[in-house]
This record gives structure tokens, C-alpha cells and sequence, in this order.
């Protein structure tokens, strides 16, 4: 039998991915396009919080994150840089409701290690296998300017993702993208088999 070309896999789900990175690419800024991105994003004045443009700013991060949802069927948090805006806070997504973190502060990490396959809004279509404590403390203020605390760390795999995501997105008000963390170029890979995240696992590292 005659050699014949070889097609790769995945071919339509890879399209889907790059059709929708398109889309999002309306409104998330990219690394290499925006330099604040790799720069400490600075802090929220808290005696502005109520003021039109910051009730304007954070409307319009939520807006995003509900928009990035929409077109691509996942998304659990963005940070302000990733739209244009070099300032310290995030929105998280929950089943329940949308979290605004301002000035978060990292009190407590674990000494528990997970590794993960994490995606980044900014690195699309990257995959980074990132290790991160399994959680986290940290004190951030609400919208309305109130200390809040978080301190989830029950092993559920909700939790797991929840402390995940927020390290995540911290990482970007200190201007570091999850592919900074890996220590192996070859460990990235580039998203394309759709069945991907479904089997993806959290598994302990050390």
C-alpha cells in the first residue's frame, strides 16, 4: 500500500476552539498584545467603590466573564487586567453567584500540593499543568467595601476548583500567567481533544 498522509485529530473540535478564540478575542486581551499583563495590577481605593466609573467597571467584568460563559461553555473567573483594566480585582464565578474580589491578600497556604490542567482566558488555546497548594486564606473586600474572608477547605472537587481558580486569578493582579509556573516547556499542550477536561484529575504532587 502507497503512503498517504496522516490527518490529525480532532480536527473539528480544534476548529470550534480557535472559532471561539476569535470571539473572545473581542474583549480578552492576550499575552504579547498587552503589556499590564506582566505587570502588579495596582490596588482599588476602597472610598471609590461606590463612584459611577467603579459600579461602570465592575458591571463590565461581569459582563465579560457571563459573555466568555456563553461562547465558550466554561470560564470560573477573570481578572481586570485580562479586559484593560491594571487594577486588583476579579470576578469568580459559583453555581450559586458571581464573587467580586478586591485586594485580595494572601493570609494562609497549604503545604498539600495539586497538580492540574489549567486553561488561562489570556493563553487560550494553551493547557499549563499547574501545581498550586490546595488552598488557600485570603482576605479581600466585597463591592460595598466590607472585609470579607476566604477559608474553603473541604477536599471536594468544587472546592478544589474554587481555591484553585482564585489563586489563579490573584496571580494575574501580580501580573503572572499559569504558564509562567511551568518549569517544562514540553509539559504544555494545546487544547484539542474535547473530551479533555472531562477526564482531567487533580492529583497530588511530592
Amino acid at each position: 500500500m502507497s503512503w498517504q498522509a496522516k490527518k490529525p485529530p480532532f480536527v473539528e473540535h480544534k476548529k470550534k476552539i480557535l472559532r471561539n478564540s476569535a470571539k473572545v478575542s473581542k474583549f480578552i486581551f492576550q499575552i504579547g498584545e498587552y503589556s499590564a499583563l506582566r505587570k502588579p495590577s495596582r490596588k482599588v481605593p476602597l472610598d471609590k467603590l461606590k463612584s459611577a466609573d467603579y459600579i461602570k467597571k465592575f458591571k463590565h467584568l461581569k459582563a465579560c466573564l457571563l459573555k466568555y460563559r456563553r461562547i465558550t461553555g466554561y470560564g470560573r473567573g477573570i481578572t481586570a487586567v485580562q479586559i484593560g483594566i491594571p487594577e486588583r480585582f476579579s470576578i469568580i464565578y459559583t453555581p450559586e453567584k458571581l464573587i467580586i474580589i478586591i485586594n485580595p491578600k494572601i493570609i494562609k497556604k497549604s503545604s498539600k500540593l495539586l497538580i492540574y490542567p489549567e486553561g488561562c482566558m489570556s493563553a487560550s488555546p494553551i493547557i499549563a499543568p499547574t501545581i498550586r497548594p490546595a488552598w488557600i486564606d485570603f482576605e479581600y473586600f466585597d463591592e460595598d467595601g466590607k472585609k470579607q474572608f476566604w477559608n474553603t477547605k473541604d477536599d471536594s472537587e468544587l472546592n478544589r476548583m474554587m481555591n484553585r481558580v482564585s489563586q489563579h486569578e490573584i496571580d494575574h493582579m501580580d501580573g503572572v500567567i499559569n504558564i509562567d509556573k511551568i518549569k517544562n516547556p514540553k509539559d504544555l499542550i494545546l487544547e484539542s481533544d474535547p473530551d479533555f477536561y472531562s477526564n482531567a484529575k487533580f492529583e497530588e504532587v511530592g
